[in-house]
């Protein structure tokens, strides 16, 4: 995305005056609380009178644009006034004189600050008052007890069936603790039974690549079609087939990013095909090494995955060193563009088409509907019939579209997607109609969540606990109580355009400690729309960025320099700076410190990948800072002091720094920090460092190579939720001060080599697990105890130690839903009191050498819905 022109069909969030002004009354709402926090009675009587609901009417471009600087401005005195109470909540407890002379510098005494408050609400209150001459609105009362909460959110909960993203939570709890490692139980390839009119196309395929027989030349077999079409689907069809599975020795898939770089490639091949969880960072010349040793003589199936690169030598480059496998390999292509299918295919390409029209009804009702529900409402049958006819049999549209209508029973509710002008819109629009529509469906919290993923590159894996953090921290979310968190609402909206099919391609623990999704093409130009101008991807080849811009990635941009763009220079109002592209961040510190001088409003600042020595302290200076990522630079060796100054900030990640000596001394002051991402030299973690981070939720301590043991200061994180250990290969116990966690639903260990779990079921803190992940430990202690009553998902990797299941997972047979175990070589046996597991939903066993028979009891399991077993 260049710069965004702004379409008359497509209104944008900062142009939708409906979704401005649900935004601006959550904010107004906020402001009535600081009002009366500061005993600013006329300014509160005053507020009250703002309204919280309007009639539905058509309002025009010239109150969209009052609404959005009104929502500035309200934001502006909430952001004002969570500093300054910040402040005043550290105030007592600061001792150091030097930390308060950094914070409270110039610091305005109360009457001073009221004062100013007055003005900047007063002020406000003018332009709500010209807001509402404009519109016609309809009072609400509001009350000094219970001032009523708008909800920028949706609190209706989808009866789709995906699974939880808070491990063991029901969707409906309100008092749902979260994770902030996400985990939605999505198994990674799609079950055959969800697809629908594609057995042609996959026997076709499928006898493509078994009749063509061994030819001494690499087979290359392309399917082609538009996007959106289901080439992914299909694929994944042919490769998960019995006769596929049975006829390769091994078998790859592989995704490609739209920039086609050989290396990366290689080394997507290599890590799968890897023992080691944590692959460390190959050269060309090891990859090259491990491709020949891995494909040498065997008979393999790769799947190259939505490629785009249209250059034959690099292809070239590629194929010769794939081309050491047996006689009779095969290589499947998914593309959109012919010209590619031209290039690589060795045979004419299989020309995928739409849906039939019997299928696509199919497809949309099984969206629609819970199974076989739709025979209770012949009457939206017959509409589902037309609507289902304007997605033209594209798969993707009729999933958006339908899902949009799933639990929606009234017959007005389905008119208004038939009938829908959205339909009739121009056909040379950027955005298809069934977007069009189905984005019309969401919710305004939705709608700007969408917009704010344009902020991604196309076709990228976005971490889902990522995706959370910056929500939050950008302000998006909002709650409809003071004790429900902010993740739980962030999930709550992520899973609600899952089960819409805004997200897709969800892997739970990828790589084994995190979980990623994707965004279809189409529907990331769908959220580039709906960001409007206010977000911009700056290259090298972009001149103008509107002054109207408020979130930047940069892309190809000339980082050596020192210079920003001229036309962003002048932005003082920008929000978000954000590396777009892995592997690509500032080099200059002279960079980083204009962007901090020139941008004192940021929210976010993700200078991730840098190699630049030391961070200005300069950024103590912004006071707006919620989202911190300086993570993955091999030169930084600490943090500044000043740090310390960002009281409001949310998320630090400092992870992949192996120079980092450790965190600043009273980095207790950052009192709102909820989740810290940490890589440091230290042997053990002061007590009085991150043990005084009483907010964290989630704590990811990686590649800390010289950690002996942790902190006793754990004992007073009584919030935390997720608590990751990884790649700390020194470290050989955990302290006693783990009973002290008793929050604690979410436990990752990994590559932890001199770990020994003795004992450690007994642990008091962990006995409310909901999700645990071990993985690359020398050994598994199992004892006959029944500690984990709570225990619902299930991971066990690289445990060369593992010959069957641990006893102590029976203990959680009533609970547990998802088990996963993969990479462990000696795994022999299922216990034949798998049986007893009678919640299991899913279990998955992946690289485990040695081969098993399922035990008899398997028909108890009568909840399983995927049994997935591979190599």
């Amino acid at each position: 995305m260049d710069v965004v022109q702004e379409s008359s069909t497509f209104p944008s969030i900062t142009k939708d005056a409906k979704v401005l002004l649900d935004m601006l009354l959550v904010k107004v709402n906020s402001v009535v609380i600081t009002a009366r926090a500061m005993n600013m009675h006329s300014e509160l009587i005053e507020l009250k009178r703002f309204v919280v609901r309007k009639r539905d009417a058509t309002l025009s471009h010239e109150v969209a644009e009052m609404l959005k600087l009104a929502c500035y401005d309200a934001e502006r005195v909430i952001d004002k006034y969570e500093i300054w109470s910040l402040q005043n909540q550290l105030l007592p407890s600061s001792t150091s004189s030097k930390v308060r002379g950094l914070i409270f510098s110039g610091r305005l005494n109360p009457f001073a600050y009221r004062n100013r408050m007055c003005l900047e609400i007063r002020k406000l209150i003018k332009k709500l008052d010209k807001i509402g001459e404009k519109i016609e609105l309809v009072g609400l009362d509001f009350t000094d007890n219970n001032i009523a909460q708008p909800r920028f959110a949706s609190t209706h909960t989808t009866r789709f069936t995906y699974y939880s993203l808070v491990v063991g939570r029901d969707s409906t709890d309100n008092d749902i603790a979260q994770a902030s490692f996400a985990s939605i139980h999505t198994p990674v390839s799609l079950p055959c039974s969800g697809v629908v009119g594609r057995d042609i196309d996959r026997d076709t395929v499928i006898e493509a690549l078994l009749k063509s027989g061994n030819e001494a030349t690499l087979f290359v077999y392309p399917i082609v079609g538009v996007e959106g079409i289901g080439k992914t689907t299909l694929a994944k069809l042919v490769y998960n087939d019995p006769r596929i599975v049975s006829q390769f020795q091994l078998r790859l898939w592989v995704r490609v990013s739209r920039v086609f770089n050989v290396e990366e490639v290689l080394e997507q091949i290599v890590n799968s095909v890897r023992e080691d969880l944590l692959c460390e960072k190959l050269d060309m010349n090891e990859l090259k090494n491990l491709v020949h040793e891995t494909f040498y003589g065997k008979n393999y199936l790769i799947v190259f995955d939505d490629v785009w690169n249209e250059d034959p030598m690099k292809w070239d480059e590629l194929k010769k060193l794939l081309m050491v496998g047996a006689c009779g390999s095969k290589i499947l292509v998914t593309t959109r563009k012919k010209e590619v299918a031209s290039i690589m295919g060795t045979v004419p390409a299989y020309c995928l088409k739409g849906l039939l029209r019997e299928d696509s009804l199919t497809l949309f009702l099984n969206m629609a509907f819970e199974l076989d529900q739709e025979v209770l409402y012949p009457q939206l049958v017959d509409i589902a019939q037309m609507i289902a006819r304007n997605c033209e049999g594209n798969p993707l549209f009729l999933m958006i579209v339908g899902s949009s209508l799933r639990n929606k029973t009234k017959r007005r509710e389905w008119n208004i997607v038939k009938n829908h002008s959205g339909w009739n819109s121009n056909q040379n629009d950027e955005i298809s109609s069934a977007l069009r529509v189905s984005y019309e469906q969401l919710s305004s919290n939705l709608k700007v969540c969408l917009a704010y993923c344009s902020i991604f590159p196309k076709g990228c894996v976005i971490e889902i606990d990522k995706l959370i953090q910056l929500w939050v921290a950008e302000g998006l979310i909002s709650k409809s109580n003071e004790s429900e968190d902010l993740e739980h609402v962030a999930i709550q909206h992520f899973r609600e355009l899952l089960s819409r099919s805004f997200f897709q391609d969800v892997e739970e623990y990828r790589s084994v400690y995190t979980s990623i999704c994707t965004m279809h093409d189409l529907v990331h130009d769908l959220a580039l729309s709906a960001a409007g101008v206010e977000f911009c991807t700056v290259n090298s080849h972009i001149q103008n960025i509107s002054d109207e811009v408020r979130h930047v990635a940069f892309s190809d941009y000339d980082l050596s320099g020192k210079e920003l763009p001229t036309s962003l220079v002048s932005n003082q109002a920008l929000r978000t700076i954000s590396f777009s592209i892995d592997g690509l961040g500032p080099t200059s510190t002279m960079f980083v410190e204009n962007c901090i001088a020139r941008f004192m409003q940021l929210r976010v600042l993700n200078i991730s990948d840098s190699c630049f020595g030391e961070l200005p302290s300069s950024v103590g200076e912004l006071k707006y800072l919620r989202y911190l990522d300086v993570s993955s630079n091999g030169s930084i060796k600490e943090l500044p002091d000043s740090i310390n100054k960002l009281l409001g900030l949310q998320t630090l990640r400092v992870s992949h720094c192996p120079q980092l000596e450790g965190l600043p001394k009273d980095i207790g002051n950052l009192i709102s920090l909820r989740h810290l991402y940490i890589t440091t030299k230290q042997a053990c973690f002061p007590d009085k460092t991150i043990g005084c981070l009483s907010s964290l939720r989630s704590l990811c301590i990686h590649s800390c190579n010289n950690l002996v043991s942790l902190s006793e200061g754990l004992q007073h994180l009584t919030s935390l939720r997720t608590l990751a250990i990884i790649g700390c290969p020194r470290l050989t116990f955990f302290p006693s001060a783990m009973k002290h966690l008793t929050a604690l639903e979410n436990l990752l260990i990994i590559d932890c080599k001199e770990l020994t779990l003795l004992e450690w079921q007994d642990i008091e803190g962990l006995r409310m697990l909901r999700s645990l992940v071990i993985g690359g430990l020398p050994e598994l202690e199992s004892k006959d105890v029944h500690c984990f009553g709570s225990l619902q998902m299930l991971v066990l990797a690289g445990l060369p130690g593992l010959v069957t299941l641990p006893r102590w997972l029976e203990g959680a047979s009533a609970t547990l839903q998802y088990l996963r175990v993969e990479r462990c070589l000696n795994f022999a046996a299922l216990p034949k009191w798998l049986e007893n597991l009678t919640a299991l939903e899913k279990l998955e066993i992946s690289k485990c050498r040695k081969s098993f028979s399922l035990p008899e009891g398997m028909s108890c399991l009568t909840n399983l819905k995927v049994l997935k077993i591979d190599n």
